[in-house]
């Protein structure tokens, strides 16, 4: 579905809704990888860091923010739901873009899944990787998450959730749930999830981008936290208390300083090596 009355970049033959950030104050030029964000699935969209994170890399490193293919004020085709189209698009996005360097990539949920694809297809693209709450997309990912968007579709058909729909939820919400049913019921995405391309733990051991892991201690995927740290070579892991899944609403400041303070560490890594 082709949306209207956003402006779009065009991507082969689908546009994407893209917002890009620039440094208020760029302390260190133009030799900071850019930062791109990676929102999380169907209910999710490019607000979910326009209005959080990405202002605050934006201080001093040029940001992309955008809506998934399917997602938000991006087409919605009816095909093209692999993992490895998620990482076309993002190449493609960048492409587009005229940006050719390493980015850092920061994914949530989802869009974490899709970074650390990225680390392992197309590693010349990425600069580092921060993920938030998320997997890598293995078997027993794709089946555990279509099995979660089936359920939750099941659940729309209560007579009392339709009512509600229809008499009083906002219309963002309607939009929402609207979204998530085609999705999920008229488009290829369960069949894309089943059948794409694994992301194998032998892969992730040998991304070593350096990567910075945000997770909260009551989240649902903890072990998965503590699988990354001990696969991958490079990382950082920071456990946030009192957090579940929703860490990026449950605590805002510290996952934003958290962010801050490891981008101000790659760069002066990167000025040091420079320097050498």
């Amino acid at each position: 579905m082709k949306r209207k009355g956003v402006p779009q970049l065009m991507v082969g033959d689908l546009g994407f809704h893209v917002v890009r950030l620039g440094p208020a104050v760029d302390e260190a030029g133009d030799d900071r990888p850019p930062v791109v964000f990676l929102h999380g699935l169907i209910i999710d969209n490019i607000s979910t860091f326009y209005y959080t994170l990405a202002p605050v890399a934006a201080r001093r490193h040029h940001v992309v923010c955008y809506d998934m293919r399917g997602h938000g004020a991006s087409d919605r085709p009816a095909t093209g739901y692999k993992l490895e189209d998620a990482v076309d698009d993002l190449v493609g996005v960048l492409d587009a873009l005229g940006i050719t360097e390493p980015c850092h990539l920061v994914g949530y949920s989802f869009g974490g899944t899709v970074a650390m694809a990225a680390a392992v297809w197309r590693p010349e693209r990425v600069a580092g990787l921060v993920l938030i709450e998320t997997e890598p997309g293995t078997e027993d990912w794709s089946e555990e998450m279509i099995g979660n968007l089936e359920d939750v579709v099941a659940g729309f058909e209560d007579p009392e959730f339709r009512r509600f729909m229809a008499e009083e939820a906002p219309r963002g919400l309607r939009r929402l749930v609207g979204d998530c049913e085609e999705l999920v019921t008229r488009s290829t995405l369960p069949d894309d999830f089943r059948t794409s391309k694994e992301t194998t733990v032998d892969e992730l051991a040998a991304v070593t981008q350096p990567t910075l892991l945000v997770f909260g201690d009551n989240s649902e995927i903890l072990d998965v936290a503590f699988l990354l740290d001990d696969t991958m070579p490079n990382t950082e892991l920071c456990i946030i208390k009192d957090c579940s899944h929703q860490v990026m609403v449950e605590a805002p400041d510290i996952v934003q300083d958290r962010l801050e303070r490891w981008l101000d560490h790659q760069a002066k890594a990167l000025s040091n090596r420079g320097a050498a």
